[in-house]
């Protein structure tokens, strides 16, 4: 198993007083946190703060993901940003059931949390652009790239006499 470059030792934090803080600054092209979150790029800063409870995590990070438009099906890019607030318990036996543990070696790996943030950020519909005009229903042709030559719809001919109200309506103006 590949560890994640979001892995920190914090054992030096763990030593210290508390009140110590620690700034650390992240700038990677590209990262890979899981097999359904890559986040290119992400940068960003946050300090670790030793508590009496463990180490305080807390800061600002910046990304974006290539994810799927739900109306034309290309490429979006998505902002998202990130707020890092998390206390990481130490020693672990103090932790309440589901919180966030120090490891015995000092080690805290933020790839979950920053996975989870990420995947919370995102908007429930992902579109390449505000205006995206989608895929035409009959052939599948991106309407984005232009008109597809499909036949405008017959209308259902139980709605036929609404259809003639319209008409009349547009006609009277």
């Amino acid at each position: 198993m590949k560890l994640s470059r979001l892995r920190f030792n914090f054992g030096f934090l763990l030593e210290a007083d508390y009140g110590t803080i620690r700034q650390i600054e992240l700038d990677y092209p590209s990262i890979r946190l899981s097999e359904d979150v890559t986040l290119t790029p992400l940068v960003g800063s946050f300090t670790a703060t030793r508590t009496t409870e463990g180490i305080y995590i807390q800061g600002q990070l910046e990304s974006s993901m290539s994810l799927e438009c739900v109306r034309c099906l290309e490429e979006a890019i998505v902002p998202i940003n990130i707020s890092l607030d998390e206390l990481f318990y130490y020693p672990a036996h103090i932790a309440p059931p589901g919180e966030h543990r120090v490891g015995d070696d000092g080690m805290i790996d933020l790839a979950p949390l920053v996975r989870e943030l990420s995947l919370l950020s995102l908007p429930i519909k992902v579109l390449c652009r505000p205006d995206c005009q989608g895929l035409c229903q009959e052939c599948g042709a991106n309407l984005n790239l232009g008109e597809c030559g499909c036949e405008a719809e017959a209308i259902d001919p139980r709605l036929a006499v609404l259809q003639s109200l319209l008409k009349d309506e547009q006609n009277a103006d």
